[in-house]
């Protein structure tokens, strides 16, 4: 039997938005302790399966904490490289609209650090033409400025 396409999309985050979230356990497990409807809306947008549904069950029978902590790994390890804004969408569903807007601007200012050093061309910038590709992909020269 094929696997559905949210089974075949199913894997670890992106490495951005892992670091994210784990940089965000502690205050995430503290902020989502008092809701159950967060894994309903996780499991709704295929960001968890039935298994990591059971496992979370089986988690959250020990203490909240345990299973958030394992809703959390589910979605890091399992969710998929793009569970990120699903994700987002499940916190704001879910009434945790400032939680939400706190991983977004973590994550805004991970991209900002990331480019930080980083110059762009200007985009009205004339290329010296010995700094273009010349001719055939084959015979393709790049002359570089000592």
């Amino acid at each position: 039997m094929a696997a559905s396409a949210n089974e075949r999309n199913r894997g670890p985050m992106n490495d951005l938005d892992y670091y994210v979230i784990q940089k965000n356990m502690e205050y995430l497990c503290v902020q989502l302790r008092t809701s159950d409807v967060i894994i309903s809306n996780m499991f709704s947008e295929h960001i968890l399966n039935s298994e990591d549904k059971e496992k979370i069950e089986k988690k959250m029978k020990k203490t909240k904490r345990k299973g958030i902590e394992t809703t959390l790994t589910c979605l890091m390890e399992s969710g998929g490289v793009n569970a990120f804004d699903p994700f987002i969408k499940c916190l704001y569903e879910s009434g945790f609209d400032h939680v939400a807007e706190k991983l977004k601007l973590d994550r805004k200012e991970r991209i900002d650090t990331m480019n930080i050093g980083k110059v762009l061309p200007d985009p009205n910038t004339e290329i010296p033409s010995t700094h273009r590709l010349q001719g055939k992909a084959e015979t393709t020269e790049i002359k570089l400025l000592k």
